[in-house]
């Protein structure tokens, strides 16, 4: 059987607004990029950032979800005073695999996922690759209603050399490309404007993220005994909201003394109290509890940047330790680093 004619191949207008756009799109894209590349908290940031993404998915599909909603639901836990999700439908239900499709990608073969339908033309090549990974998603846009398209984008940026690996935060588009034929310029330096700030927040968490890991070492470095607490900041990394139950299920501790672990870890600041009761107690991580408006954010001239920490035998047997944590509860979470590359590598 013949395969269907390719849709037909659009490109901008290269109007002063569309390259300006493009312009500061690819510039944020690619100091992500070069960012998270050699950041220690990766694997962390890289779910956060798959939360972030997939919310956006669902908001272009019309579903009435903000992110600190899916953040809840990747966390296992309902945060006090929001609504519930309606239970006719369940929006999660493309997350585990669009997970596992990230982690396992090929670079060789990123292009057999897409439909026959859709393919680059010889004078697509030519323009950059931000555009062209763009054009891919209008196109399947076009033929899928579903939320695949949208979710496609961290795999065709990759794919097209703009990221060394798929970072979940750029997943998206506009809707515009879905419901027009053709695209005015306008759509297109939404597109672009959307990503850009996707790329910021997410370089903007990633500050916060390593800021968090670096107090949790300088935490550590200072604990007269450390005891579960390595393990609960490992854990915190990868599932910023927690309870007494749920951190007593993790680390396999009772629910009393996981509630004085997190009050531990609150008195050092490493997580904020987001519920003002004795029972049903929540934590959050300082930089979403101001993000998600559970704490006021920080407010006048930041503080200059603290001197490196001391380079000792006892930091070298925290950092060791801290790793060995952070490891054990990705394996026991599932959660695996795509900082590691596609499998035919980039």
């Amino acid at each position: 059987m013949a395969a269907p004619p390719a849709l037909p191949w659009r490109a901008p207008p290269y109007t002063a607004n569309v390259v300006r756009a493009l312009a500061r799109s690819t510039g944020a894209i690619t100091a992500l990029n070069a960012r998270i590349s050699a950041s220690p908290v990766a694997s962390s940031w890289h779910v956060r950032a798959a939360w972030s993404g997939f919310a956006v998915a669902l908001q272009l599909q019309g579903i009435e979800i903000d992110e600190i909603d899916v953040f809840s639901w990747g966390c296992g836990l309902r945060l006090p005073d929001r609504r519930p999700i309606g239970t006719h439908l369940n929006p999660f239900d493309a997350f585990d695999g669009w997970r596992h499709a990230l982690v396992t990608w090929d670079l060789a073969g990123w292009r057999d996922a897409l439909p026959t339908s859709i393919g680059e033309f010889a004078e697509s090549r030519e323009h950059p690759p931000l555009i062209r990974a763009l054009d891919l998603v209008r196109q399947y846009a076009r033929i899928d209603r579903t939320m695949t398209p949208w979710l496609h984008m961290p795999v065709m940026l990759c794919g097209l050399g703009l990221t060394n690996v798929p970072l979940p935060c750029l997943a998206g588009g506009v809707k515009a490309f879905r419901m027009k034929h053709t695209p005015a310029d306008t759509d297109w330096a939404a597109a672009f404007n959307a990503l850009s700030r996707a790329a910021d927040s997410g370089l903007e968490r990633l500050d916060a993220l390593e800021q968090l890991h670096r107090q949790g070492l300088v935490a550590l470095l200072n604990a007269y005994r450390a005891g579960a607490l390595p393990r609960l900041l490992a854990l915190s990394l990868a599932r910023p909201l927690l309870s007494p139950q749920s951190v007593a299920d993790a680390l396999d501790l009772s629910v009393a003394g996981a509630s004085k672990l997190l009050d531990r870890a609150a008195e050092a600041e490493l997580l904020v109290e987001i519920t003002r009761r004795k029972t049903w107690r929540q934590f959050l991580t300082p930089d979403l509890a101001a993000l998600f408006g559970f704490a006021r954010p920080k407010r006048g001239r930041p503080r200059t940047t603290p001197p490196a920490l001391p380079v000792s035998k006892d930091l070298a047997g925290v950092l060791e330790a801290f790793d060995r944590e952070m490891a054990e509860i990705d394996r026991q979470l599932g959660t695996r680093s795509l900082g590691s590359g596609p499998t035919s590598g980039c």
